[in-house]
């Protein structure tokens, strides 16, 4: 069974397609494709098609259809259109069953063929693409909310592609032939400035200059006339180019790569920053690559497409509220939004302002889904955790790096110092319209650094404060929103309980309503409980509620709280123990969010048993899976939380449990580093306490994933030790996550969790781990570039393990020390430090290590000329890791052997030795490793005289290395390019 929803809905059974008759049928199953990754929850199939008159029947009508649909698409058992609690998925046996998948994977190899300069394929897939469209996508669907926002992202990226499209003809050389589309793409699309370009190169070079600039003019005076802005810089470059007959806008020669829109001919500026791939400091012991960056002087386009990728729009709006009722008001003026932000000079800014749970979110991202259509470039969203007693606020450069990564900005592109990372913020969104959300704001002083400088983007912030000050210097327009008037309160209900059974019961919902406080978080959590009991008068929810309350107003202080803590707790007694236990201890979790395994630990169940409760939790909204696995509090819930587990939990079980989640957290980031630096020395820890089971990544790119998934609940769980009385797992969780932090290019993280980790030790009297913070502090300052605070930290280490007599810990400092030199380029200095990691190895009788310095000494042999005393102590090296069974380290020595034959001319040996080392990655899963070998095997084939191979090997890595999102696919793009034809 295929679909078609690049025009009218349309399915394939084999024979012919055909359409869904009825218009309900056809908007379940519009609903279910478009969300096909996910189940689709009943009430959320509701909203889409009922709307706000949503019958008293939905849910059986809703089946009904579904039965229907079965009986049409031939699938009576229910194995395409599937029941998935909490409602229904669409699986389908092949993602290319949609015809929008084809249409997006077609588009995607099309752009990619362009950026490595095969313009007449790129063409053709592209062509294949646009002409999967038949009319406006999901034309026959009625309007309904995910129908209509996913059939906006569609005609958006159809015009993305036919843009492209239209690019790789003009590489083509077929200027003249698109003239007569392009003039009817403005007229269709007339705000579209790509288009305009792409129309002015195209008459420029048929001759037709004049006609081109008439074009600009005509642009100019609609862009004036109906939006008061100028064109963009861009254009007006492109103009005063074809003013001056610029010869770099005339078609480039076959073969050349260039690309062809209107800024594809800007010098790029290129920065390459290289640290020794097998140096000192890195090769086997420490695992330290090669890394460059190409900064292009275009810097709005983002980092994807510095590296000649498209850039992915962010999307990063979290699900909104099923149920969302009333604050009409607000909502007409936050519709004025997107029209704001593209007239004014600056960006559109709304402040949404009110006590905790009075729906200031829920609001925000109602609004913010409906308005995704206006922001194409995407939506940001961040929790500022303004108000969140555990944690605290979030910093504006945390904030402002999680957007930056959004917008495909590699992590070591990302500054230090704040202005530094709002300026690039500035600089990365100049020219877009993104959609910001600033959720749970402490002041304007957090929020103001998020701000980005230029028109075309709209922000949204929500805060318990009013954030006056934003009106003043920023424009913001402040709304306040209070608890919710009467009838909108009997509207939420109405929403979540269904209208008959609001209107059968007046009198009870009024008393429900007043009780809840008009407080919308109240009022959700009461309707989901009555939500789940159907057969219970809501008189009786009443009364129960009444009972509770009367129970808790002696704990509570202050007009209306007593009320809200009611609500919580009539969901919180009517878990079972071990669940309510869970919610308690809860609290105490230091993290932003939290996944099922780090449940176990804390609770010491199982990680079946965990999950189960955080089901349960969320079942009853007293927590949220913001995400599939992970789960977050809203500020007033875990503050209930943390007050119930002071009250019900001793102080012991309160420890014991902290206790738990720590050595989970520690033995489990531990475990994962292993996977990342396998050569690397331990500290020796004592096993998790009973309870504590730690999670075991299995092999790199897993290892990475777990980091990825949990370095911000390890940096807080980090932060929280000390405190706490946990000094050991205070310094020994920022050692464990420091490769992690290194590779990942969160080099500012891994600087400050160090300086962390050396007030800890030294709070615990561990000298041996105080001397192992401050070289990994050390090593961290090395990244930065911050050489003098680097030797001051490494030499304190080494005087520390001096003392100690301990050998191996100074040959790491050592080591550390020689990359530090390396990275100045002194390598006389590096080539004696490394020489003393040599000689302290083999005192110790570490073989390993002995082979890592070995290679280490080569690599700087090779940089100072001695290729042939370089290639004796890396075949040294080599015969060490082969007999003391280090693949790992084998394969960081064959690409040292490798660079050296290549510095001396010896092709066909660097080929082998490039070759081994791919190969030697490959098998330990390190992709980077592998791309970086596939990258210089490349050079040195094309030495050999063999293009084909060379390009191969490239393609290969640049494969990898686009997987990877790594900075380096640029430079490999870069030698495709240069090498085309």
């Amino acid at each position: 069974m295929r679909f078609r929803i690049l025009g009218p809905l349309e399915v394939f059974d084999g024979t012919h397609w055909r359409g869904i008759s009825a218009a309900k049928p056809r908007t379940l199953l519009a609903t279910l494709l478009v969300q096909r990754d996910v189940p689709v929850p009943a009430g959320r199939l509701g909203t889409e098609l009922w709307g706000e008159r949503e019958p008293k029947a939905a849910a059986n009508l809703i089946q009904q259809y579904v039965m229907r649909l079965r009986r049409e698409l031939g699938d009576r058992q229910g194995r395409l259109l599937v029941t998935r609690p909490p409602g229904y998925q669409m699986v389908l046996a092949d993602e290319d069953d949609v015809d929008s998948v084809a249409f997006t994977r077609l588009g995607d190899s099309g752009r990619a063929a362009l950026a490595v300069g095969d313009a007449e394929r790129a063409a053709g897939l592209l062509a294949e693409a646009l002409a999967l469209w038949r009319g406006p996508a999901l034309a026959d669907v009625p309007t309904a909310p995910m129908v209509e926002a996913e059939a906006a992202r569609l005609a958006e990226q159809r015009l993305d592609i036919l843009q492209v499209r239209v690019e790789a003809d003009l590489a083509c050389g077929r200027h003249a032939a698109l003239v007569p589309e392009l003039r009817q793409s403005v007229r269709e699309h007339p705000l579209r400035e790509g288009l305009w370009g792409q129309l002015m190169l195209a008459l420029y070079r048929s001759g037709r200059q004049a006609e081109a600039l008439d074009a600009y003019r005509e642009l100019h005076r609609l862009l004036a006339d109906e939006l008061s802005i100028e064109p963009s810089a861009q254009l007006c470059d492109l103009q005063l180019r074809m003013l001056r007959g610029d010869p770099r806008l005339d078609l480039p020669e076959a073969g050349t790569g260039a690309t062809t829109d209107t800024d594809a001919d800007a010098e790029a500026d290129t920065d390459t920053d290289t640290d020794a791939h097998a140096g000192p400091g890195g090769g086997a012991d420490t695992g330290t690559r090669r890394q460059s960056r190409t900064e292009s002087s275009r810097p709005a386009e983002g980092a994807a497409a510095r590296a000649g990728q498209p850039s992915a729009a962010p999307r990063q709006l979290p699900a909104a509220v099923a149920g969302f009722a009333g604050r009409r008001t607000e909502l007409r003026l936050l519709d004025k939004l997107p029209a704001d932000a593209s007239a004014g000079p600056g960006p559109a800014v709304c402040v949404i302002a009110g006590t905790a749970g009075a729906g200031k979110t829920t609001l925000a991202l109602h609004w913010a889904h409906r308005a995704t259509p206006h922001f194409p470039d995407g939506q940001l969203y961040v929790n500022l955790h303004g108000f969140a007693p555990a944690t605290g606020p979030m910093s504006p450069g945390e904030a402002i790096r999680s957007f930056l990564e959004a917008l495909s900005v590699p992590p070591e592109r990302i500054p230090d110092a704040p202005e530094a990372r709002a300026a690039l913020l500035r600089t990365e969104t100049a020219g877009r319209r993104l959609l910001f959300v600033l959720d749970n704001a402490a002041d304007a002083a957090q929020v103001r650094p998020l701000l980005p400088g230029s028109a075309g983007c709209a922000v949204v912030v929500t805060s318990r404060g009013q954030l006056a000050g934003l009106a003043v210097t920023d424009g913001a327009v402040l709304l306040s929103l209070d608890v919710l008037p009467r009838e909108e309160a009997r509207e939420l209900l109405a929403a979540r309980l269904g209208t008959d059974r609001v209107a059968a019961e007046p009198e009870p919902v009024t008393e429900l309503i007043d009780l809840c406080a008009r407080l919308p978080l109240a009022l959700a959590v009461t309707a989901a409980r009555a939500a789940g009991r159907p057969g219970f008068a809501l008189s009786a929810v009443v009364a129960e509620l009444w009972d509770v309350r009367g129970r808790l107003e002696a704990l509570d202080a202050g007009e209306g709280v007593s009320s809200v803590r009611a609500v919580f707790s009539w969901s919180y007694r009517r878990l079972d123990t071990a669940t309510a236990r869970v919610f308690r201890l809860l609290g105490l979790h230091p993290g932003r969010d939290v996944a099922a395994p780090a449940v176990a630990a804390l609770a010491g169940l199982s990680v079946r048993e965990a999950a189960a409760a955080l089901t349960a939790l969320a079942r009853v909204h007293l927590i949220a899976e913001h995400r599939p696995g992970r789960y977050s509090f809203h500020d007033l819930l875990r503050a209930y939380a943390t007050d119930l587990t002071a009250a019900e939990d001793t102080a012991a079980e309160r420890t014991a449990a902290l206790h738990r989640l720590l050595d989970h957290c520690l033995h489990s980031a531990r475990a994962a580093r292993r996977h990342l630096a396998p050569a690397r020395g331990e500290v020796p820890l004592p096993p998790p306490v009973t309870g504590s089971v730690p999670r075991c990544p299995e092999g790199y790119e897993e290892a990475m994933a777990w980091f990825e998934a949990e370095h911000a609940v390890l940096l807080a769980v980090a932060d929280a030790a000390g405190p706490a009385g946990f000094d050991g797992h205070a310094w020994q969780l920022p050692l464990a996550m420091a490769d992690f932090l290194h590779l990942s290019g969160r080099w500012h993280d891994w600087v400050t969790t160090q300086r962390t980790a050396i007030v800890a030790a030294r709070q615990q009297g561990d000298r041996a781990g105080t001397a192992l913070c401050h070289c990994e502090s050390g090593r961290a300052a090395i990244r930065m570039r911050r050489y003098e605070e680097a030797h001051r930290e490494l030499l304190r280490a080494l005087e520390l393990q001096r003392g100690l007599g301990d050998l191996t810990a100074q040959a790491d400092t050592l080591r550390t020390l020689a990359w530090s030199y390396e990275q100045q380029g002194d390598y006389r200095a590096a080539l004696q430090r490394v020489e003393q990691v040599l000689e302290l190895q083999r005192a110790v009788g570490n073989l390993a290590g002995q082979a890592g310095a070995l290679n280490n000494i080569g690599w700087c042999h090779t940089h100072l000329g001695d290729h042939e005393k370089a290639l004796a102590r890396c075949r040294e090296a080599l015969r060490l890791h082969l007999a003391g069974g280090s693949p790992l380290g084998a394969a960081y020595t064959w690409e040292t052997l490798g660079f050296i034959h290549h510095a001396m001319g010896q092709y066909a040996e660097a080929v082998d030795s490039y070759r081994r080392c791919r190969d030697g990655f490959r098998r330990f899963g390190n992709r980077y490793g592998e791309a970086d070998a596939l990258h210089h095997l490349g050079g040195s084939l094309r030495m050999t005289g063999d293009q084909e191979a060379a390009r191969d090997a490239w393609h290969a890595a640049l494969a990898i290395l686009d997987e990877l999102e790594h900075p380096d696919a640029g430079v490999v793009r870069e030698l495709l390019l240069t090498t085309a034809g």
